[in-house]
């Protein structure tokens, strides 16, 4: 439902329940930011500054002037309003051209990154570089206490309790610690660790099968999600330099890969202007999703070469993109070389490329070399004038 523009000589009112701290200013800043836009960010933090501290409610404001004093237009303050709406952080009502506005707290930065939906959002909108700056930015740094003897006295070393033998001091004392957690089990395996023996080298193992190594492999399989041949590729990965298998290896390379599939699988944000992006690139998205490779080098080079089909599928068994990505990745390189198709080396070093630039989908594909080929166009256009018989134009 399109949303109604609101009237500049309209009054609002502005509630809340809650005083705004500054680590409730940097959840703002760092993560909510990211998903909502900087003009989201500066309304909620005029609504919470237009606040009377004594009440937590405002006086009476004409829109006008929030325009007026934040330099914001009307469609960029409606835009900025329901992004704050739809986040979680502001509620909005309406009567007779009046409106309420009721300034939502954030959530925790912990609670935050934990959310199945904003969390996740957050880690498929930025790089990874920036999700763990900002991670580690939440993050509450443990002190080094190795080298300190712990001499904190327990409960009971203070207290005396006179009900030690009552039912209801039983049940407590798994909270005080006097009785040991057992360790989870899992009983039912989702792996069939039988093929999976079957298709490993055992003279990587020192003593061979052992249920330590049944569990480890099956716990692992269990938590990541992974299959038979995702744990043999895992298992191979993870031989050291003694020739020998490293469960630390597997568990580093188990956390790699799991990590990757998240990025691949990971929903996007899509903000509403998209659907008018996919709209008017449907066919070519059609056209990427459903073509077989050689319908695709047809198209681009008629009477190919065989080899270049053996090419393709090389590509297509070997790098874990969508088949969307990689027919566009395919179209793209045989524009660049001239209608010759690289050897699969090539693209797997270009598609290294693509995942650290975060191209998972059709659509990120095709906004990604869109992209690459506006900033060539203006590159060569800036060489042709700097090269205009040495003199630039202005």
């Amino acid at each position: 439902m399109a949303t109604k523009s609101v009237d500049s000589k309209s009054k609002f009112n502005i509630y809340s329940s809650f005083t705004l701290s500054n680590d409730d200013v940097a959840v703002i800043s760092l993560l909510y930011t990211p998903l909502m836009g900087s003009d989201a960010l500066m309304v909620y933090l005029a609504f919470c500054s237009l606040l009377e501290r004594n009440n937590m409610k405002s006086e009476d404001v004409i829109h006008q002037d929030l325009f007026d004093i934040y330099s914001i237009k009307p469609n960029e303050f409606m835009k900025a309003r329901t992004k704050l709406e739809a986040i979680g952080l502001l509620n909005t009502y309406y009567k007779d051209n009046s409106y309420i506005y009721v300034v939502c707290p954030p959530l925790t930065a912990k609670n935050f990154i934990k959310d199945a939906t904003l969390g996740l959002y957050l880690y498929s909108n930025i790089r990874k570089e920036t999700f763990d700056y900002i991670y580690n930015h939440f993050k509450i740094e443990k002190f080094e206490k190795s080298n300190y003897e712990n001499i904190t006295k327990s409960f009971d070393e203070v207290f005396d309790s006179q009900i030690n033998t009552d039912y209801t001091f039983d049940k407590f004392k798994y909270i005080l610690g006097k009785k040991p957690n057992k360790n989870i089990k899992i009983k039912q395996y989702t792996l069939d660790f039988d093929s999976f023996v079957k298709n490993i080298n055992k003279d990587f193992l020192e003593i061979g099968i052992t249920k330590n190594f049944k569990d480890q492999i099956c716990n692992l399989a269990f938590v990541y999600g992974f299959d038979e041949n995702e744990m043999i590729g895992l298992f191979n990965d993870s031989i050291n330099k003694s020739g020998l298998y490293d469960y630390r290896l597997l568990k580093k390379k188990a956390n790699i890969l799991f990590n990757y599939k998240r990025n691949m699988k990971a929903p996007k944000l899509v903000a509403k202007n998209e659907e008018e992006f996919i709209v008017k690139n449907e066919e070519l998205i059609n056209y990427l999703e459903n073509a077989s490779p050689s319908i695709i080098l047809e198209d681009l080079i008629p009477n190919y070469p065989v080899k270049y089909l053996d090419i393709v599928n090389e590509i297509i068994s070997n790098i874990n993109l969508p088949k969307g990505v990689l027919n566009c990745m395919i179209m793209k390189v045989i524009k660049e070389k001239s209608g010759e198709l690289p050897a699969f080396n090539y693209f797997k070093k270009v598609s290294e490329s693509w995942i650290k630039d975060n191209v998972f989908s059709t659509i990120d594909a095709i906004k990604y070399i869109t992209t690459l080929v506006e900033s060539d166009k203006k590159e060569a256009t800036n060489a042709k004038n700097n090269d205009n018989g040495g003199f630039k134009e202005l």
